[in-house]
């Protein structure tokens, strides 16, 4: 069987009885979240949800769009904050909880869904120039910056992987086509990492950094290979492989995605004979075509 869900946010998560729990602490209103062990104001948890809540066709109107200066504000809050207590954002904790949520109760399931991998580029090298503490601060911010814009898009956080995130957008008839999500989602991306995310770093002396995404459609198996759920499948595993060749600031696409695309032919360009691409395609058994953004140099 094949899902192709609707998706209701923020999926009750309040009415999680095992993990949250309705507290009073000095007088706030709130929930206890059993397992982050953290009491949660009311208040802190609907600022997150109104963060996070996805957005049809969410994009950024113009370089003086609120958001940007929001997401700017967020990430010097949150540098300030690892910097006396290098530890996870709560708002990554929460993100990967609604995703674990979701796929549960789809387990054992086939799910359609785009892939989207997104990471830093010159990650060995920023580990030379920086201290642990520092980067480790760098990689928690972007991790946090990415998984918002992804929930905003109507997608989910599968995983963290290092200085990566990896996301899945389910096919659903709330929030439309699951690749055109994708792509507008690393393109913001993109625009969130040059005129947010570097523009605070400048203010904590942190260098700039630039990203690689790529994204694939295709069918998943929701699977337990242990206490979480995952997804598995040819997706996944082309979505990994294409990164490497996504130059930095691009997204690189695979043939499954750009069939689902509107217009693809004036935003996507095929590979070239200059990438060393030799993924043959399960079903026909050629190479699988992948292609680039338009503006690709």
């Amino acid at each position: 069987m094949i899902v192709n869900t609707m998706i209701s946010f923020p999926y009750d998560v309040t009415e999680d009885r095992t993990r949250f729990q309705k507290s009073v602490i000095d007088g706030d209103l709130g929930y206890y979240d059993t397992i982050a062990r953290k009491f949660i104001p009311q208040e802190t948890l609907d600022s997150l949800l109104e963060n996070i809540i996805p957005e049809k066709e969410h994009l950024l109107v113009s370089e003086n769009d609120p958001r940007l200066s929001q997401s700017v504000n967020r990430i010097r809050r949150n540098l300030s904050i690892y910097q006396r207590n290098p530890s996870d954002s709560y708002a990554q904790i929460f993100l990967k909880y609604l995703s674990n949520r979701y796929l549960s109760s789809i387990r054992e399931q086939k799910l359609d869904a785009a892939i989207l991998y997104v990471d830093v580029v010159g990650s060995t090298k920023l580990a030379t120039q920086l201290s642990a503490s520092e980067l480790s601060s760098l990689i928690r911010v972007f991790s946090q910056e990415m998984s918002i814009i992804i929930s905003r898009h109507g997608g989910f956080v599968l995983k963290y992987a290092g200085d990566a995130v990896i996301a899945y957008f389910p096919s659903s008839s709330e929030f439309g086509n699951a690749t055109e999500n994708a792509v507008r989602c690393g393109n913001i991306m993109n625009a969130i990492i040059d005129q947010s995310l570097n523009f605070a770093f400048q203010d904590f002396a942190l260098p700039p950094i630039q990203v690689r995404i790529s994204i694939d459609f295709g069918t998943n198996e929701v699977v337990f290979l242990g206490p979480e759920p995952d997804l598995i499948g040819h997706t996944i595993t082309i979505a990994s492989k294409m990164i490497r060749f996504a130059k930095p600031g691009h997204v690189a696409i695979g043939e499954n995605a750009h069939k689902q695309l509107t217009e693809p032919h004036t935003r996507f360009i095929p590979a070239g004979q200059d990438i060393q691409w030799e993924y043959n395609d399960p079903v026909t058994g050629k190479i699988y075509p992948i292609y680039f953004s338009a503006d690709r140099k």
